[in-house]
C-alpha cells in the first residue's frame, strides 16, 4: 500500500512539474523601445497595443517593459531578460549578434533632417556631421555619431549646430510640430522593413514561430491593419519650414 501511495505521489509531483514548466514556457516578455508614438509607456503606444493584441489573440501572457532603445535591444540580445525586442530596421547585411523574426511588422521611413539653409543632401552625407539614434549607428551606411535624444538632435539641426539627423519620421515629426522647429528640411533617406529582434539563433525557433502564427491570426481578423496602418505609411514630403 505504501509503495502504491509513493508511486501516486511521485506521479502527481512529476505532473505538477511538467504542467508548471509548460505554463512558464508559454509566457513571454517583450521589450519595446521608448519612442514617441511607438511606445511612450507600458500603456501607451502603437507597439504596446500591438503586443497586447498578440497576447489576446494567442491567449498567451506577454509582459511588457518599455526602455530606452539601446537598453531594450540589450534586454533581448545580451542580457536575455526579454524574449524579444521591437522594433528594429532590417539592414542590408545580416547582423552578427542577433536574429530577426520571420515576419515583417511594418515599414518605416527613415528621414534625413537638415537645416533648411544647409547644403547637405542624400548624396554627400559623408562630408558632414550626421547623427542618428545610438542603437542605429550600425544600420546607417554613412558615418554617423550617436544621439541619446531625438528632441535635442532635432533642435541642434534647427539651430544650425548639427548638419543632419537620420531617424524614423513617425517618431521625429511630432517633435518638430510640437516644438515648432521651422528651420528644418525633410528628405527621405530610406524606407526600411521593420522586424522583431530575437537572440542569436532565434530565427525559426519557438518564439519566432509563436510570433509568426500570432501575427497571421491578427492579419486574418483585420486587427493587425487596424493597429499598424497608423505607422506604416508612405513618405509625406511636407516641410517644417512651411508650417504656420
Amino acid at each position: 500500500m505504501k509503495s502504491v501511495m509513493y508511486c501516486f505521489l511521485l506521479y502527481s509531483l512529476s505532473l505538477m512539474v511538467f504542467l508548471t514548466g509548460s505554463s512558464q514556457a508559454a509566457e513571454y516578455k517583450a521589450s519595446i523601445a521608448n519612442m514617441p508614438g511607438y511606445a511612450e509607456s507600458t500603456e501607451k503606444g502603437v507597439l504596446v497595443d500591438f503586443v497586447k493584441a498578440m497576447s489576446k489573440a494567442s491567449g498567451t501572457p506577454i509582459s511588457i517593459v518599455v526602455e530606452p532603445f539601446a537598453r531594450s535591444m540589450n534586454n533581448a540580445v545580451e542580457a536575455r531578460t526579454a524574449d524579444f525586442h521591437l522594433p528594429l530596421i532590417v539592414p542590408p547585411a545580416p547582423p552578427s549578434n542577433h536574429d530577426f523574426s520571420t515576419a515583417v511588422i511594418f515599414h518605416v521611413n527613415f528621414t534625413l533632417y537638415t537645416n533648411k539653409d544647409s547644403k547637405v543632401t542624400r548624396d554627400n552625407l559623408d562630408q558632414f556631421k550626421i547623427e542618428t539614434d545610438n542603437a542605429h549607428i550600425a544600420y546607417i551606411k554613412e558615418k554617423t555619431t550617436g544621439s541619446s535624444s531625438l528632441e535635442n538632435s532635432l533642435k541642434k539641426v534647427d539651430a544650425g549646430r548639427l548638419d543632419g539627423f537620420i531617424f524614423a519620421d513617425f517618431a521625429c515629426d511630432p517633435i518638430i510640430k510640437t516644438d515648432k522647429l521651422k528651420n528644418i528640411k525633410r528628405t527621405l533617406y530610406h524606407r526600411f522593413d521593420v522586424k522583431i529582434v530575437l537572440p542569436k539563433g532565434g530565427n525559426g525557433g519557438p518564439v519566432d514561430k509563436f510570433l509568426t502564427e500570432t501575427i497571421e491570426k491578427l492579419k486574418a481578423s483585420g486587427e493587425f491593419a487596424k493597429i499598424m496602418d497608423s505607422i506604416d505609411t508612405p513618405f509625406d514630403p511636407w516641410q517644417p519650414y512651411e508650417m504656420e
